[in-house]
């Protein structure tokens, strides 16, 4: 397998990437059917409108379609139901995919920075990778709440590059859908993808990520050492990058010129 050059950091992607969150949602969905007195619905059915966060999940599941939407009415009440079930829960019942812990310590003993964006809130995302014992991995975990627009918008991407200090080119994104790979397009960033997560039924080959990865084990063994000099005994990326406030974007110093 060809190796990536001139990567610096990393940006995962938290459901379907790093953890299968399915059976904590699997009994949302229950908990938010019943609650309105609907018959439950079959496992796979819900597998595949996964991936868009909690609010496109209710949608789906209540009009039993990717693209169906229900009134703001119907929302408000059916969120609440589910959340009531799924945060919850204690202890969760999201586990680790096979091969991620491997991942996570290679990469950290490469001193690669890695930040973590989802589509959950980001305390409940700290609170869920604190319980999987890798949460102490990354330097931020960004949750819907902390960046302006979720994938395939590339915002979650220009703030993962400002906070770790690097241009959004040398920032790899892992994660395990389309919205990934359209994301990471959309930032000038590479992408590798894994087979076994969320992606509407379809094979992420399709989609087009640089590369494709049965376990993220592998992932470690496929990167270049880090795109890093030193300078006065401090290691940093070169070229160096300003990271800017939550909402904003990094430039270069002296060029002004922003990610995006």
């Amino acid at each position: 397998m060809k190796k990536l050059e001139n990567i610096s950091a990393i940006c995962f992607d938290l459901d379907g990437t790093i953890a299968d969150p399915f059976d904590d949602l699997y009994d949302a969905v229950l908990g938010m059917l019943r609650g309105f007195n609907l018959p439950e619905e079959e496992p796979s059915a819900i597998r595949d409108w996964i991936g868009d966060g909690a609010d496109l999940l209710i949608h789906r599941v209540l009009t039993r379609h990717i693209d169906g939407r229900v009134s703001t009415t119907v929302l408000n009440q059916a969120r609440a139901l589910f959340l009531s079930s799924y945060l919850g829960k204690k202890p969760p019942k999201t586990r680790l995919y096979p091969g991620v812990l491997a991942c996570l310590e290679g990469l950290s003993q490469r001193q690669f920075p890695m930040v973590c964006t989802t589509d959950m809130q980001t305390a409940h995302a700290n609170s869920l990778l604190r319980a999987l014992g890798v949460s102490h991995f990354f330097t931020r975990i960004l949750g819907t709440d902390a960046i302006a627009a979720g994938k395939p918008d590339p915002d979650s991407i220009f703030e993962s590059a400002a906070i770790l200090a690097v241009p959004p080119s040398e920032l790899l994104v892992v994660g395990d859908a389309v919205n990934d790979v359209h994301a990471a397009r959309a930032a000038g960033s590479p992408v590798v993808c894994v087979d076994y997560g969320y992606n509407y039924g379809t094979a992420i080959q399709k989609t087009g990520p640089d590369t494709t990865l049965d376990t993220l084990a592998t992932l470690p063994n496929i990167i270049s050492k880090p795109n890093r000099i030193k300078v006065s005994g401090h290691v940093l990326t070169t070229p160096p990058v300003l990271a800017g406030p939550l909402y904003g974007r990094g430039s270069r110093p002296g060029g002004g010129a922003q990610f995006r």
